[in-house]
């Protein structure tokens, strides 16, 4: 029975450690248009466009509003 829950509780760990890194993984613009590049008559084939598949590919990139400051309430009127 100790055996299993020490299992279990590694399970856990190693799938949350693998989790957390996930961003760490992610595919850049250049990465995705090589891949396109490499299985090309496919994508065409499936009327994908490269500027499409890119889009898909890789994670969306923050925009200012995202990563502006939230203005602080100062209670005045």
């Amino acid at each position: 029975m100790t055996i299993r829950i020490l299992g279990a509780a590694a399970t856990t760990v190693l799938v949350s450690l693998v989790l957390a890194s996930a961003p760490a993984f992610a595919k850049t613009a250049k990465d995705c248009r090589k891949e396109w590049q490499a299985d090309k008559a496919a994508m065409q084939a499936a009327h994908k466009t490269e500027k499409a598949y890119v889009a898909e590919c890789s994670p969306p990139k923050a925009t200012a509003a995202k990563t502006a400051p939230a203005k602080e309430d100062k209670g005045g009127y």
